[in-house]
């Protein structure tokens, strides 16, 4: 089974479940291509981890940020979180399960994202990134995002959506 897209479902996140969901299962790993297990960042970050779920319950809450699970069947594989911004859709904390990686689950996220952006009237949809995060380079640059602006450790690309 190596491309699952036709499988997959998008579903707002209820609100209980931003409480209970685990987002240590959506491990972060430093050269994930080569399947190498060091996690990125410090053990301090490690830590925060351990707080995600309540942070995006605040953010949900208190920035109106919406949030979503991508499901294959009853299996969460993949997350999001979407805002909207003046002119823009921007997504963040994208992730997918790492044993669900490379069968498409992204690239239907970024899918769903721009169709959505597209229903909104946006003229761009944006999304930040890791500058260390190979796999998600590739897929973003593959996808026709460009990079928009440079940060410390990261980058915020953006991609025109096309306006009917």
């Amino acid at each position: 089974m190596k491309n699952v897209q036709g499988l997959l479902k998008v579903t707002p996140v209820r609100k209980i479940e931003h409480l209970y969901f685990n987002m240590l299962n959506f491990r972060f790993f430093k050269d994930s291509e080569q399947g190498q297990a060091l996690f990125f960042g410090s053990p301090r970050l490690l830590s925060h981890l351990a707080a995600v779920p309540y942070i995006l319950a605040l953010e949900i809450v208190f920035f109106r940020k919406k949030r979503f699970f991508v499901r294959l069947g009853e299996c969460v594989v993949g997350m999001f979180v979407l805002r909207e911004k003046s002119g823009a859709l921007y997504v963040s904390s994208l992730a997918v399960a790492p044993e669900f990686r490379r069968f498409g689950v992204a690239t239907y996220i970024l899918n769903h994202a721009y169709k959505l952006a597209k229903q909104l009237n946006k003229g761009r949809l944006e999304l930040g990134v890791s500058k260390v995060n190979a796999p998600a380079l590739r897929l973003y640059k593959k996808f026709g995002f460009a990079k928009k602006e440079e940060r410390k450790w990261s980058l915020v690309l953006t991609k025109k959506v096309e306006i009917v």
